[in-house]
């Protein structure tokens, strides 16, 4: 026969003071998971979604970013030109040469970020398909216009449609801002490829090539090719594996979380625990009426340990409800990968929701089950007698 509920919660209730320090204990732990895990997915979320499954990147043998890559004008001459290339209704071959490099840009309210210029042709919003063009226009070829990503805008000086940013050799009119449906797109400015090239004195090189692949191309054999053919000889990965790896800083930031969460976790055990043995001995004599009254010490240990975790759910609740407010929060990160600056939303899914209460729980479990053993062990006649 198992011990009713409103037990439980009666004792929550007339242990006001020490309820009120455990749940708030377990509560800031859930809190810290649940923001931590926020921040990675956020991260993790504005990385990848910058890559699309039909699209490949082109780089250098061995480099793994663009950041370290380069290519000559003759190896891009030869790639434009094969024929798995997807091509528009003009016959253009959707390729293209891109550099990416990093200029420090001052934000709003002080102090300075790296911040990715990408030199890019036109044809990149036909390649970088979820790239769209939401304030004024795209910049002209040849001249020192740019496009701001959505990302910077109320982040950093000089972002609006219509202002002057200072970085290199020369100013740059911004002349439009583009959506990039959140990647990692939107955090960067866009010029032209030639003008990035003359400011940086690169000559003809580029960093890299995106393609976008013809319907029904076999992407694995075009790989291949472009590795194989001696004019070319460079290294082709898909977009959706080449962002995996730069999410790579996000699954160590998780991991750091995970490691930090149960450090916290661990001390709101032992709170958990200080608390279910304080009830343990005021409850002495409880415990051994509910043994005289036919109650199996298997009842007992599962009625204290269903207060524990009534007690760690209800904070973890707590806990979740509290971060709800940073959810959708603008937020950057610095990416170590290509030593420029991510701006991303703090995204509190209902998975890391579901995650963080099953912690809470755990939490409770392991906070209440030596306590609640040492109350299964009381005899009837010694509960009664130190009563």
């Amino acid at each position: 026969m198992a011990i009713p509920l409103k037990y439980n919660f009666r004792s929550l209730l007339v242990r006001k003071v020490s309820t009120a320090m455990t749940a708030g204990g377990i509560a800031l732990v859930v809190a810290v998971f649940v923001i931590v895990m926020a921040m990675v997915v956020g991260l993790a979320t504005t990385i990848s979604e910058a890559g699309s499954p039909d699209n490949l990147v082109v780089l250098r043998k061995g480099a793994t970013t663009e950041t370290f890559s380069a290519m000559n004008l003759d190896q891009f001459e030869v790639l434009r030109y094969l024929p798995e290339i997807r091509r528009d209704a003009d016959g253009t071959p959707l390729i293209s040469p891109e550099i990416p490099v990093q200029v420090l840009m001052d934000r709003i309210g002080g102090g300075r970020n790296n911040i990715v210029v990408r030199g890019v042709l036109p044809v990149a919003l036909k390649v970088h398909e979820q790239v769209k063009i939401t304030r004024g226009r795209m910049f002209e070829p040849g001249v020192n216009e740019v496009i701001v990503g959505r990302g910077l805008a109320g982040r950093y000086k000089n972002c609006t449609v219509g202002s002057l940013l200072k970085f290199g050799r020369n100013q740059w009119k911004v002349v439009g801002m583009f959506d990039a449906g959140g990647s990692s797109f939107e955090s960067e400015v866009w010029a032209d490829v030639h003008n990035i090239q003359a400011d940086t004195q690169r000559g003809s090189y580029f960093a890299a090539a995106r393609i976008k692949t013809a319907p029904g191309a076999d992407a694995e054999a075009l790989q291949r090719r472009i590795a194989d053919d001696p004019r070319i000889n460079l290294s082709a990965i898909t977009e959706t594996e080449y962002y995996e790896e730069q999410a790579a800083v996000a699954n160590q930031l998780r991991g750091l979380g995970m490691v930090v969460a149960v450090i916290m976790g661990i001390g709101a055990v032992f709170g958990a625990m200080n608390t279910m043995y304080a009830a343990v001995s005021s409850r002495t004599s409880e415990i051994g009426t509910l043994r005289a009254l036919g109650f199996s010490p298997g009842a007992v240990l599962g009625s204290f340990l269903i207060e524990s975790l009534i007690l760690a759910l209800a904070a973890g609740v707590i806990g979740v409800v509290l971060t709800l407010p940073i959810n959708g929060i603008e937020t950057s990160f610095g990416n170590f990968m290509t030593f420029s600056t991510l701006a991303f939303d703090f995204r509190v899914t209902p998975l890391i929701m579901l995650e963080a209460i099953i912690f809470a729980g755990a939490m409770g479990v392991l906070g209440g089950f030596f306590p609640a053993r040492q109350a299964m062990k009381m005899s009837v006649v010694d509960s009664l007698r130190r009563a």
